[in-house]
């Protein structure tokens, strides 16, 4: 694990002191676009807010005031709402896509660090690195609904298309936890390498991605077995992983390198190394082009990768530190 380029997650994770500072659930600084289902919305750390970038023009049509310090975002599947974890406030906000206005927040777990939705847009899944819980969401009511032990201190999540399951990236132990989403609870933990800053699973769900940020290895998770089936070899500190939607290549953010790599995931040949920002965090990919959208926490920017060529056609300027990206469904 890295040091300094690890200060913008660091920060919060490993603060005594939390303090849950009312939320901010007013209207946006600037007026939403009249494309509804076309967004990327990117968590803005150290400013507290979520900057909407229009994926169709490339420029930000929006900025959310949400909870203290956000460090991680989640789409529903409709595209209708977004689900920010706000680390320092214990809270999600949801935010209404079509006004883009926090319609709520959240009380959840402490230091929630990831969030995911689920296939049918039911429940939402918060990972607290500070309780080692996953706190379940009802999203038609915005209430809790239950508490997941999982691992230690997890910091990433994600669930698979089916809906049977969830992941947890456990940077505390080194694990994966598999949660049985009609059990309520873990019935399955995985060994991997390293330290887990983030998952990425197939569009199939065979296959859960888990970087490695203090080496330049991804460990290939067989979700059927529960059990490692080999590495991808990326940049150094591989810290996000996302697929494209026909699941290979798979996109791997390289936080010391200030790189992407693109590798085919059957032969685990990398295919190319993208430059982007300083200190890349969180991959998105467009469903509807296959653009791949890259957080870069040092330099307050997001990069979007033209799949076709491999490069990056655009940097969007975004707010302080931004640590996250989801996209919309198209």
């Amino acid at each position: 694990m890295t040091t300094q380029q690890l200060a913008p997650k660091g920060r919060w994770f490993v603060s005594a002191a939390r303090c849950a500072l009312p939320l901010l659930s007013m209207a946006v600084v600037l007026p939403a676009s009249a494309s509804h289902n076309s967004h990327a919305y990117v968590a803005n750390q150290a400013d507290n807010t979520v900057s909407v970038i229009d994926m169709a023009t490339g420029g930000v049509v929006a900025t959310v005031p949400v909870g203290l310090t956000p460090v991680a975002a989640a789409v529903s599947p409709d595209g209708n709402r977004v689900y920010v974890a706000n680390s320092q406030a214990n809270t999600v906000s949801v935010i209404d896509a079509a006004t883009n206005i926090v319609a709520a927040n959240v009380a959840v777990g402490a230091i929630p660090a990831a969030v995911t939705v689920s296939a049918d847009g039911s429940k939402a899944y918060v990972a607290n690195s500070g309780a080692d819980s996953v706190s379940v969401i009802n999203t038609t009511t915005n209430t809790v609904i239950g508490e997941i032990a999982v691992g230690s201190s997890p910091l990433s999540i994600a669930a698979g298309p089916g809906g049977a399951r969830v992941y947890t990236g456990n940077i505390g132990d080194g694990t994966v936890s598999v949660i049985d989403t009609r059990a309520g609870k873990t019935v399955a933990t995985v060994q991997v390498n390293g330290v887990p800053f983030g998952l990425g699973i197939g569009p199939l769900g065979a296959r859960l991605y888990v970087p490695d940020i203090g080496s330049n290895q991804v460990s290939v998770v067989d979700t059927l077995r529960n059990s490692v089936i080999g590495t991808i070899t990326a940049g150094n500190g591989a810290y996000d992983v996302a697929t494209s939607w026909i699941g290979t290549p798979v996109y791997v953010s390289n936080f010391a390198d200030n790189t992407v790599s693109v590798v085919e995931s059957f032969s685990k040949k990398t295919l190319a190394m993208v430059v982007v920002g300083s200190s890349p965090q969180s991959l998105a990919v467009n469903r509807d082009n296959g653009q791949v959208y890259v957080t870069n926490t040092g330099s307050n920017s997001v990069s979007v990768i033209n799949p076709r060529t491999n490069a990056v056609i655009t940097t969007v300027s975004v707010g302080n530190a931004p640590t996250a990206v989801a996209t919309q469904p198209e």
